[in-house]
């Protein structure tokens, strides 16, 4: 009785200690992953110290953080076509220390030209430690609290960062952002160190568990599906994100206020992230994502009574607590049909275009100050993105049994 007491116990402790090792593996390719593209996360904090700090106009402000963005989506494309032949370990070495030391050289170009293709390198460089990165954790064995980190982690640094910027600036100069973002990366490199050499080995091109030609399609449908579903989301997100301001403004709303409800319902994005993380997939995607969707629907029809009492800050609470979730629980469902990365470094991709084509979008929908248009489109892409979603989320719950031994905490 007693030896079966002892082989139990340590059978616990074991298990208990594996749990401890799957998070902090998480929670390291989560920073590292965050840190190759660390300025998307306080983007206007960036725009800023370059317009007010550094002496550029605030469309050439504007136009090197859209080259950085740019240079990045490149790498993060390149990396779909690395990530299965490929070790991980010398390429995420190589491109940090590349984006470490093109951040620090940044602060002694002033020619705004070269700085143009200065930074299109350096988001190169981010862009392909972000896909390696994205890779490695749709790998991880629980991937819905992998991606969870990783929304975690952006906006946690994000906050932190927009909200200890303006003091950095004042004790140091007008280019602390690009210090920070040079120290991420180099923290990162320690990481890549700390990680498992298991983790960090290039997997052969293969479909999991697909000996018939009709598995393969049935999970290339299944793939342009959830790409589809997150492409329209991510659209209509960014677009109302983009304009909430704006349209606060627009419903009469004090300036003060405005930015007040901002950072107050954006730290909701914290606890939409937290939910991947804490529970995984042990209840099943598909009613977070189905909750997710409606609420970020609500959130589109309320702002088009921004006007009126609470809805405006009750639509943005729900906007920022749905999107790290949808996002999260979105690429784990892609992670999960493709062992390799592959896939979920594609989604990164597809979720990058989404971010940059919504304010385009709402641009355009933009009548004399009137959001209206706007806001309808954006909950009818939401709507669209649950249609697309239920289908394939519903077939890979239906084929696959919830892991039962995947604990809580």
């Amino acid at each position: 009785m007693l030896h079966i007491s002892a082989c139990s116990t340590a059978l616990a402790t074991a298990s208990n200690r594996q749990h401890l090792r799957h998070w902090l593996v998480a929670l390291l390719l989560a920073f590292i992953t965050m840190s190759g593209l660390s300025y998307i996360n306080f983007l206007p904090a960036q725009v800023s110290s370059l317009a007010a700090g550094l002496g550029f106009s605030e469309v050439q402000a504007g136009q090197i953080v859209a080259l950085n963005g740019y240079g990045a989506l490149s790498g993060t494309s390149l990396a779909i076509f690395l990530v299965r032949h490929i070790r991980f370990r010398p390429v995420l070495m190589v491109s940090l220390l590349l984006l470490a030391s093109m951040d620090i050289a940044t602060l002694w170009l002033n020619d705004f030209w070269l700085l143009l293709s200065w930074r299109f390198l350096a988001g190169l460089a981010g862009g392909l430690a972000l896909g390696f990165g994205v890779a490695l954790l749709a790998r991880h064995p629980f991937p819905d609290r992998a991606f969870g980190a990783l929304l975690f982690v952006q906006f946690s640094v994000g906050s932190l960062v927009i909200y200890f910027l303006p003091t950095l600036e004042a004790k140091i100069s007008a280019h602390a952002v690009f210090y920070l973002m040079a120290s991420f990366a180099v923290l990162s490199l320690l990481f890549v160190h700390l990680l498992p050499t298991s983790q960090l080995t290039a997997v052969p091109e293969q479909w999991p568990d697909a000996p018939a030609n009709s598995q393969r399609s049935g999970n290339a449908i299944a793939v342009l599906l959830l790409l589809a579903a997150m492409l329209a989301y991510q659209i209509a997100a960014s677009a109302i994100w983009a304009y909430a301001a704006l349209i606060g403004t627009a419903a009469g709303m004090p300036h003060e206020s405005v930015s007040t409800t901002l950072a107050v319902t954006g730290m909701l994005g914290l606890l939409g992230a937290l939910l991947p993380m804490m529970l995984g997939n042990r209840y099943g995607r598909l009613p977070w994502l189905l909750a997710g969707c409606v609420f970020s629907i609500g959130a589109a029809i309320l702002l088009t009574l921004s006007g009126h009492g609470p809805s405006y800050p009750l639509a943005l609470g729900l906007l920022f607590f749905s999107w790290p979730a949808v996002q999260s629980f979105l690429l784990a469902a892609t992670a999960v049909l493709d062992e390799t990365g592959r896939l979920a470094t594609l989604a990164a991709v597809v979720s990058s275009v989404g971010l940059a084509t919504g304010p385009l979008l709402a641009s355009a929908l933009i009548a004399d100050g009137h959001f209206g248009l706007m806001l309808q489109v954006g909950a009818c892409l939401f709507a669209i993105s649950l249609l697309l979603l239920y289908r394939p989320i519903l077939s890979s719950e239906q084929a696959r049994a919830i892991p039962q031994q995947e604990p809580l905490l």
